[in-house]
């Protein structure tokens, strides 16, 4: 790395990206926070903030950050993970600054920016005495090291862009670059898809193990898109047939197994824009997650249509089940919910659901 100074701009669909990291890691940990912290100048702010109930920090918060007894401060400065499974009953911790939010509990990690000097950290918080898992700390572990390639890949594309290569040169030494991010990326992602599946089979708590699912399945989407991104000679855009297909059957292969349900797909083949593809196969897991745990209820024979259809440029993705409608079975109203309507609105698209023999979803999206 060059020793000159670069302003470090986080793009928002690495932010986008982050969130869902930070999301899903509340979620599985079973914290009310979890956050991505960031050293500023003589300060330490918060990033970004996990959107779980009773998190006591917000977006843009921020201590000095010398002498300021905070976790993040040692995890810093010791560039080493920290953990604290009860600062109450630590003459070392009992009277940091976040003991005054009832946050006593600790594991964080740093991030480093590729010249080895600090970016911040990658944290989880509870309100109550947790020592957290060997599979805790090493699913938030590969977590940071995903974060660290982002960033390698910031610096490296600002450094080819400074280098004002030849067109021709520069955009190659680019594809290669993405590529071997996306691969690398990928290899985090699958490991920590391997690492929850092992809970999950290890589970005997049906809630531990059915979140457990939830999880494993939001993450093959992120992993599946990356293959997709590997397989195509265009970065920026991908089939939404092989992507979405293959999502569907990794899904059954998580929540289908043992059970009498049957999908059909109906999916139309054309490219689309791999952020926005992102954000279909995100809501489309959610809304298949709510469909097996709540419609089938005392239903012997389950079928789901799934259809994608383009029209000019308005895409109509249709989920459509024969389970027990949405007047009787209970509607999910959790965070798959909440993602499903926040990425709807940011699409600028409608969600539709109605009774129709069984349960209809109507997204349509503008593309």
């Amino acid at each position: 790395m060059e020793n000159e100074k670069f302003n470090l701009t986080i793009s928002d669909e690495i932010k986008s990206k982050w969130q869902n990291i930070i999301n899903i890691m509340a979620e599985i940990v079973n914290v009310p926070s979890a956050l991505i912290m960031q050293r500023v100048g003589l300060d330490i702010q918060v990033f970004l903030s996990s959107e779980t109930n009773s998190n006591p920090y917000k977006p843009g918060d921020k201590e000095h950050f010398e002498d300021s007894g905070l976790y993040c401060e040692t995890v810093i400065n010791t560039n080493e993970m920290l953990l604290v499974p009860n600062a109450l009953s630590d003459e070392n911790w009992k009277n940091n600054p976040d003991v005054k939010l009832n946050m006593i509990s600790y594991l964080g990690f740093p991030i480093r920016l590729p010249d080895k000097k600090p970016f911040g950290t990658i944290c989880v918080l509870d309100n109550k005495e947790n020592k957290y898992s060997e599979l805790f700390i090493n699913l938030i572990s590969n977590f940071r090291d995903a974060i660290e390639k982002d960033i390698e890949l910031i610096y490296k594309t600002h450094l080819l862009h400074d280098k004002n290569l030849r067109l021709n040169k520069s955009l190659s030494e680019k594809e290669i670059l993405l590529k071997e991010i996306h691969h690398r990326v990928k290899n985090n992602i699958a490991n920590i898809e391997g690492l929850l599946f092992l809970q999950a089979n290890s589970s005997t708590n049906s809630e531990t193990k059915e979140a457990l699912q939830n999880t494993i399945s939001r993450v093959q989407s992120v992993r599946l898109l990356y293959e997709e991104l590997l397989l195509s000679n265009d970065y920026n855009e991908i089939s939404i047939r092989n992507y979405i297909e293959n999502l569907v059957d990794s899904f059954f292969l998580v929540f289908g197994s043992g059970t009498n349900v049957v999908i059909e797909k109906q999916i139309s083949d054309f490219s689309i824009n791999s952020k926005k593809a992102n954000s279909i196969g995100i809501i489309l897991n959610e809304l298949l997650t709510n469909v097996f745990k709540y419609a089938f209820k005392d239903v012997e024979d389950g079928k789901v249509f799934i259809s994608i259809e383009k029209l000019e440029n308005r895409l109509t993705l249709i989920i459509h089940d024969n389970g027990i409608g949405i007047d009787q079975r209970i509607e999910s109203q959790g965070l798959g919910m909440s993602l499903v309507n926040m990425l709807v609105e940011q699409l600028q698209g409608s969600y539709h659901i109605s009774n129709e023999n069984g349960t209809k979803n109507i997204i349509q999206l503008e593309l």
